[in-house]
């Protein structure tokens, strides 16, 4: 490759600060008093149950035998709804359960109130009218209905035996956005609903109905149209992202295969407080020296490595935060913490590599153009073998240490927990290093000769 204009490395640097910017701080804006996020930042990060605690929920089977059945559910529920940070033990011989949710998960109802559901038996019925017992204010500040009476109690249209699974969507229109819950029946349950809702003949249409979650109302609407497509979609006024995504979840995974008795709520500390600042301030002063060792050791040839180390934090970042617009970020621990920065010294070895094998071609009186060239040959190999095997052994971590059952049994919740979220952030790192740690410092480290020829200003020998 020739070499580079200094352009390239000043509109490289210019990109990389910018995106660097947003990526830590983020960016918002006030509406009156409604914040709306355009970009996520560190400040917005979830963190898991040992960084900012959870809540912790036991419930209990009427025989030991059933436990495991309705712990696979359950944790079918946790991984449906995003959860990649909770933990789930469960007692065989007691037949219990305990499930711990963080607290800084991105939803509506708080962190007792999602594992509650999660651990709730999850029957979906659809029933006439909309006659409730009591009315309570939920943990979103939204009216919860609770307990059907009268007609709407005695009568069952549909059950979860008629419904195949359910989704979600987003709707928009002149700038309000609407979120709906799709529960899609199976072909038992098609036929009843077009023939309870026929337009002609049907004894529903027209007429208002309800859907229960076990004994929680989630919407009433009115049949306005003959529903024979094999879905229903229902909202309602408190009806929001999160908690679409919660009763989906619930819904899809099936109920449970028994009735399960509530033991306890508790809360779980977490390790330490503060734990989030400590992150950051560490991370930010690893940054400044390693900059200080790169200047040291490579002189005008650092700014290439500072910017490739710079562009792999802020892009594994942007990853695990979702950089663009509202929702959950990746729940991240402390293993998942260690992932990131192990990520950024993985760029710094990669550049290192590069470096040092410029440097040692300098001090043979080897000139800088032929230097940096050999630099980056001789280093191709090793980073991008280093990049692709971790990739493929954190890969390898998340289809292990994800959803299964049997890792859960052998290591633990916690363990398994821990190793799901080192391997994501793992995989991310590695594969962004193919672009960090090879081409960007290529790319500076040819355009930075633009400026000087000196040996000297590379590491090399006054």
């Amino acid at each position: 490759m020739k070499r580079l204009g200094i352009s390239v490395s000043l509109i490289l640097a210019i990109l990389i600060l910018a995106f660097s910017v947003l990526s830590v701080f983020g960016y918002s804006y006030y509406v009156g008093d409604n914040k709306s996020t355009v970009f996520k930042g560190f400040g917005s990060i979830d963190w898991g149950i040992d960084v900012n605690g959870g809540s912790k929920i036991a419930v209990k089977t009427a025989t030991p035998d059933e436990i495991s059945a309705v712990a696979d559910v359950v944790r079918e529920r946790a991984v449906s709804f995003g959860l990649t940070d909770c933990q789930i033990n469960v007692d065989t011989a007691e037949g219990q359960l305990e499930l711990t949710v963080p607290h800084s998960i991105d939803c509506d109802f708080s962190a007792s109130e999602v594992a509650s559901f999660l651990t709730s038996y999850g029957a979906l019925t659809i029933r006439p009218g909309s006659s409730y017992a009591n009315m309570s204010v939920d943990t979103s500040n939204s009216a919860a209905f609770i307990t059907p009476t009268g007609t709407t109690a005695e009568t069952v249209l549909i059950s979860s035996d008629d419904v195949m699974g359910s989704s979600w969507f987003e709707y928009t229109e002149e700038g309000n956005t609407y979120y709906y819950l799709n529960i899609n029946f199976n072909e038992v349950g098609s036929e009843k609903m077009a023939t309870y809702t026929n337009a002609d003949t049907g004894t529903y249409y027209n007429q208002q109905i309800s859907i229960w979650l076990d004994d929680r109302m989630i919407s009433n609407p009115t049949v306005g149209e003959t529903i024979d497509q094999g879905a229903l979609s229902v909202s309602s006024d408190s009806m929001t992202e999160s908690k679409c995504k919660l009763y989906s979840a619930v819904i899809s995974s099936g109920t449970l295969p028994c009735a399960v008795t509530y033991v306890s709520v508790s809360e779980v500390a977490p390790i330490t407080s503060s734990t989030s600042d400590i992150i950051f301030i560490t991370g930010l002063i690893a940054l400044i020296v390693i900059l200080a060792f790169m200047v040291i050791r490579y002189k005008l040839g650092a700014f290439a490595g500072f910017f490739a180390v710079l562009l792999q934090l802020s892009a594994v970042l942007a990853v695990i935060t979702g950089f663009v617009g509202e929702g959950r970020t990746f729940l991240l621990t402390i293993p998942g913490a260690c992932a990131l920065a192990l990520s950024v010294m993985l760029t710094v070895f990669s550049f290192a590599l590069i470096g040092e094998r410029m440097k040692s071609e300098l001090l043979t009186g080897t000139v800088v153009g032929t230097a940096i060239n050999t630099g980056i040959e001789k280093s191709r190999k090793v980073i991008l073998d280093t990049s692709v095997v971790l990739a493929l052994v954190a890969l390898i971590g998340m289809f292990m240490f994800g959803t299964s059952s049997l890792t859960t049994s052998i290591f633990g919740a916690f363990t398994v927990g821990g190793v799901y979220n080192f391997s994501y952030v793992l995989f991310f790192g590695s594969i962004f290093n193919l672009v960090t740690g090879y081409l960007v410092p290529q790319l500076m480290l040819r355009s930075l000769q633009s400026l000087t020829k000196k040996p000297s200003a590379f590491g090399g020998a006054k």
